[in-house]
């Protein structure tokens, strides 16, 4: 069976050391150690439509957030560990681990940024989406399946370097990329395909008021199975729309249009070609005590299922802050995948997620929290679907972070 170890294109790694190594003269080093053990009942742990066996789990799960800002940069590193113990299902246990980058760099003309994630993951946590967004890391993780192998896992690295001139206060161009790579363990399985997928665009942007730009871009897409003669080479055009309506509620509406060409042998041989179309809206509104975060569209996304997909999401987290002690939150995330070609419809599927937690600080640096996850999967050609019910209940330490 042959095994790869996950490559890095090297500009890409370039960037990230650049950025990442931007001036520290008077620079502020901070650390926020985040250590977490919890208890976990789940009635339907893998999404299994035919198998519904409650099972009990505990997870010991530890970060350090690690930050460097100056005047012109700031860095975010998380690297995370988790270890996951299931008495009664001794092939689920796995010790997992997860680095996130967010770095960016300012001059009076211009900014560059790279945001990015590796992850090794168990398949049955790396296939199925959270309803919670990542803090650190904004960009969408790789792509999943919804398919679980017990005790196989997943690795998965993904880099989104961005770079933005302003030739005029209102005029500006940039460039930016994204490459992603997601092997399993054990390869070579049809149900989920390693691959990499390149990306690469170039847009203009135009400030037309104070509170709003505008950009327009091309791009070009490669997506390659690894053990599988399968590719899929796009272009296509971007508009995306940011508008800052208050200091507290801002907006970004995206439109795309992609020309596929496809060359699949999985499950039968196929050379065709699709055009595709997606939308998408997000926004933010925060107060002093309030936070609300939405997505919503449709976005062109390889897949570990063996080609590229559409995919139809709506994620919606809300943050509430009670008081010094208590806070709530709740989050949901629905997706519904279609692949662009009919010869792989079998994958077609629709998942939701929901959780609601309650967080209870007993000091500042010492809290309990605890909640409730539902969990939904249905695929497009079976008469089952998945559902799973989880309560936990957690006791953690998070450090105070960045001094303000």
């Amino acid at each position: 069976m042959q095994h790869r170890t996950l490559r890095f294109d090297g500009s890409l790694l370039f960037a990230a050391a650049a950025l990442a190594a931007a001036p520290v003269l008077a620079a502020e080093v901070y650390l926020q150690p985040i250590a977490t053990l919890t208890a976990e009942t789940d009635s339907n742990l893998d999404l299994d439509p035919s198998v519904k066996q409650e099972v009990q789990g505990y997870l010991l799960d530890a970060a350090t957030i690690i930050g460097i800002a100056t005047q012109e940069s700031n860095t975010i590193f998380r690297p995370r560990i988790v270890y996951r113990y299931y008495p009664q299902e001794s092939a689920d246990n796995r010790l997992e681990a997860y680095l996130d980058l967010n770095t960016s760099y300012r001059t009076q003309r211009s900014t560059a940024s790279l945001v990015g994630s590796i992850e090794h993951l168990d398949q049955f946590n790396a296939e199925l989406t959270s309803a919670l967004y990542n803090d650190v890391n904004p960009v969408q993780p790789p792509p999943d399946t919804g398919k679980v192998t017990v005790g196989a896992t997943r690795d998965s690295a993904i880099l989104d370097p961005k770079y933005v001139y302003n030739f005029t206060p209102i005029i500006g161009a940039g460039v930016s990329g994204q490459y992603q790579v997601v092997n399993y363990s054990p390869a070579g399985d049809t149900s989920h395909v390693d691959f990499d997928y390149y990306q690469a665009r170039a847009f203009l942007t135009w400030t037309y008021s104070q509170t709003s730009d505008v950009s327009f871009g091309g791009y070009g897409s490669k997506y390659e199975a690894t053990h599988f003669a399968s590719r899929a080479t796009g272009s296509g055009a971007t508009m995306d729309l940011n508008t800052t309506w208050t200091p507290l509620l801002s907006t970004k509406a995206s439109v795309i249009y992609q020309h596929t060409n496809i060359d699949d042998v999985l499950p039968t041989p196929l050379n065709t070609q699709n055009n595709a179309w997606g939308a998408s809206v997000a926004a933010i509104y925060k107060t002093q005590v309030d936070q609300f975060r939405l997505n919503a569209g449709r976005s062109i996304s390889p897949s570990g299922g063996g080609a590229v997909f559409d995919v139809d999401r709506l994620q919606f987290q809300y943050d509430r802050i009670f008081g010094p002690r208590l806070s709530f939150t709740g989050a949901l995330v629905g997706l519904r995948t279609h692949a662009l070609t009919a010869n792989i419809a079998g994958d077609d599927r629709k998942y939701a997620q929901t959780i609601l937690e309650a967080k209870w600080k007993m000091t500042p640096t010492w809290f309990v929290q605890g909640g409730y996850q539902f969990a939904w999967q249905k695929y497009q050609y079976d008469l089952t679907s998945g559902i799973n019910n989880r309560f936990y209940i957690q006791i953690g330490y998070q450090g105070l972070g960045q001094e303000r």
